[in-house]
């Protein structure tokens, strides 16, 4: 007995999009009540589906087919070839039968009747139904083992579905207003209605042509929880979607109002001006709080005399959890000169000292502070004398420096690396 599930009898669609250009589709489905070898038809799923993919649970199939290649001319062909077809001559509009012989390029027919053969017959040409009906979107057509559920879920990957996530950040002095966009494209082959949306940044590994051939382990893992995803970074979007096939479309993720941030001057010996940074931390105290997925900043702000917004660099960031510092480049201050240069290297003892100089000119109508960070080699290493307080984070050294307006700031320290200690590289 055939059965058809069409896409009405969907009771949960869910879509996970991976940044690699791909999706694990969830579809659920009610079904009937099968007998063993029934044959089912599930209408409506992905043209791009990766058939090695496809998991089917509630029903045990013995055999499972993917009809993907539909109702074009010359498949239609391939499906008669063989077959009787009967054309309606266009001036008597008698039937006439005719086996088909061949379909691509030249159409030939033999005549039922006087057994001649015809070449590109002129009529109309009807076409029977062929067993198990005609299929004019993508299909799963598969026979029951056994039935277990009176839902059908069925699993399966498939490209042609991307996102992106754009954001619009606009400063005002030390505040900010936010607003962050989801972009989803798909070009599947499928419409998806009502579906719970998650999205997935990470690589995941692919091997030459066998681009999902961890796709149903891949499908299980998407049961679980959240927390087995933590080698990847998730952001599950608050709402059901629609996104029809061949669908661009704009989700609003966020949006924030007088969002505190920090403008930060930042200085190193490679540079004549310093790089300007935009920070602001993640939070819900700051009027944010969500996971940020990977994606590009744009950034304006106010311009003070006449109010109009300026267009001031753009930035990626990658996936950015909540309660994490987010740091976004602006571009370069062209009104604070700097010049930087080592003024000594000597050794002394055990020790080698290296002394560094900054000038630090503003122009600007107001003073800043600014932040040096210097790259520091190695690992045994101090400061050993600086006009300014300092920090070491990591490799590097850090000092905080206020410069006032047409005022040369001076910066000096010197580092102190200890070459005595002995070390083991190798034997």
């Amino acid at each position: 007995m055939l059965n058809r599930i069409p896409k009405s009898e969907t009771t949960a669609c869910s879509l996970t999009v991976y940044n690699d250009g791909f999706a694990l589709v969830k579809d659920t489905r009610s079904i009937p009540q099968f007998a063993e070898n029934d044959e089912v038809h599930f209408v409506g799923v992905a043209r791009k589906l990766k058939p090695d993919s496809i998991i089917v649970e509630g029903v045990d199939v013995s055999e499972l087919v993917y009809e993907y290649d539909l109702m074009d001319e010359l498949r239609i062909f391939e499906k008669y070839l063989g077959r009787q077809l009967i054309i309606k001559d266009p001036y008597t509009k008698q039937d006439r039968a005719y086996t088909l012989l061949r379909g691509n390029g030249p159409v030939v027919m033999q005549d039922v009747e006087t057994k001649e053969m015809i070449i590109n017959p002129k009529g109309e040409l009807r076409f029977p139904e062929i067993e198990g009906g005609n299929h004019v979107e993508p299909t799963l057509v598969w026979k029951v083992a056994e039935q277990r559920s009176n839902e059908v879920c069925v699993s399966y990957l498939t490209g042609g579905v991307t996102w992106e996530a754009d954001y619009v950040i606009s400063m005002h002095g030390d505040r900010f207003d936010m607003s962050g966009w989801l972009a989803m494209k798909n070009y599947s082959g499928v419409s998806f209605r009502d579906a719970k949306l998650r999205l997935i940044s990470g690589t995941l590994n692919k091997a030459g042509n066998e681009n999902e051939e961890k796709s149903a382990e891949l499908s299980r893992r998407e049961k679980k929880k959240t927390e087995a995803f933590s080698d990847f970074h998730t952001y599950t979007f608050p709402k059901a979607i629609d996104l029809e096939d061949r669908q661009q479309k704009q989700l609003r993720l966020l949006s924030s109002s007088n969002s505190k941030a920090r403008i930060i001057y930042e200085i190193n010996e490679q540079t004549s001006n310093p790089d300007i940074f935009i920070e602001f931390d993640n939070t819900a105290e700051n009027g944010l709080g969500i996971p940020l997925p990977a994606g590009v900043f744009k950034m304006y702000r106010t311009n003070p005399d006449d109010g109009s917004a300026e267009f001031i660099g753009e930035y990626a960031i990658k996936h950015t959890e909540v309660n994490e510092k987010v740091r976004l480049k602006s571009g370069e201050a062209c009104d604070i000169e700097v010049k930087a240069k080592k003024t000594g290297k000597y050794k002394e003892g055990g020790y080698e000292y290296t002394e560094y100089e900054y000038s630090i000119c503003n122009t600007k109508s107001t003073p800043v502070e600014a932040v040096i960070r210097q790259p520091v080699p190695g690992h045994l290493w101090t400061v050993d004398e600086s006009t300014h307080e300092w920090q070491k984070k990591r490799d590097k050294i850090l000092l905080p420096v206020h410069v006032p307006v047409n005022v040369e700031e001076k910066v000096k320290f010197t580092i102190r690396h200890d070459r005595s200690a002995r070390r083991t590289i190798g034997f």
